[in-house]
């Protein structure tokens, strides 16, 4: 078993850091919660309703369109589009400009785009930095301290956890 016998809760507005080698598990737990994968016993509860949306650590190599057609994939059914709109805008992104031909930062920065155009109760962000550059990370760091919503990133960028993290959870063998 990866995870075992854990009991995890999160409070509403928390913006809670996991920490822990290689191995131990972070991204699988991320993954149980947004439901991409089951467990193979307990269970997950979340709010009724919750919104989930989870930015994974690399960047996808089949993506193609403009940022705004990425920001739009974001959309839950029957989101109003303006949503994916307004993410792109909040981002200071150019919702024009193709995926394809950005630079890995700003690429980032249209997938947290497309996790946001769905205005997620729960945002999931795993190595959040990984592939940002100093003044990108900066940026990060305020929009999501500005951000409302509740928080569970993996970060092993000791500055961005110290900055941002209001609960640190250390997964251990």
């Amino acid at each position: 078993p990866i995870l075992d016998s854990i009991n995890l809760q999160v409070e509403r507005g928390e913006r809670l850091c996991l920490v822990g080698r290689n191995g131990e598990g972070k991204s699988t737990l991320m993954k149980l919660i947004s439901a991409e994968i089951r467990p193979d016993s307990g269970e997950i509860a979340l709010e009724r309703q919750a919104r989930v949306a989870r930015l994974d650590q690399d960047v996808p190599d089949a993506i193609a369109g403009t940022v705004l057609e990425i920001a739009r994939a974001g959309l839950y059914k029957g989101d109003p589009d303006h949503l994916a709109e307004s993410a792109v805008t909040r981002l200071q992104l150019d919702p024009l400009a193709e995926f394809a031909q950005l630079s890995g930062g700003l690429k980032r920065r249209a997938l947290l785009a497309r996790a946001l155009a769905c205005e997620p109760d729960l945002l999931l962000l795993d190595e959040p930095t990984n592939h940002l550059d100093i003044d990108s990370i900066i940026y990060l760091e305020d929009f999501l301290m500005r951000w409302g919503g509740t928080l569970i990133f993996v970060s092993h960028d000791r500055s961005f956890v110290r900055r941002l993290a209001t609960r640190i959870g250390e997964l251990d063998r």
